[in-house]
């Protein structure tokens, strides 16, 4: 079992369905999975947006889907705190299972990871 790492850093589809759909995989695998929300990427956790995706990408597998079964099998998503300021978000925006977290947690949590990405 690895640890894999990943960066969030865009709230459009080309950052957000790779960001899914490697992260599943590698939950699947039997991974330890984490996603770290940079503040470009916030608004794809607003409440609503997923579903605002997944219509703009209809050949693409279904987002809301892919985000059920990364919280299912136990992925964590964690969002950088500077990002709320940045958009005029509060927590209570966001989905639910959010961890509101500073760049140091990334950095403890990302320590030995075998596999880190960014999108």
């Amino acid at each position: 079992m690895g640890k894999v790492a990943i960066t969030l850093n865009g709230s459009e589809t080309k950052n957000i369905y790779p960001t899914m759909t490697i992260a599943v995989s590698a939950l699947a695998c039997g991974d330890e999975v984490f996603i770290f929300v940079l503040p470009s990427g916030l608004p794809v956790f607003v409440d609503g947006k997923i579903a605002e995706l997944n219509k703009a990408a209809p050949a693409l597998p279904d987002l809301e889907e892919l985000f059920e079964g990364y919280q299912a099998l136990g992925g964590r998503i964690l969002v950088c705190e500077l990002g709320f300021e940045v958009h005029g978000l509060t927590e209570k925006d966001l989905i639910e299972g959010c961890e509101i977290v500073g760049a140091t947690t990334f950095v403890a949590e990302a320590q030995g990871a075998q596999l880190t990405l960014s999108f």
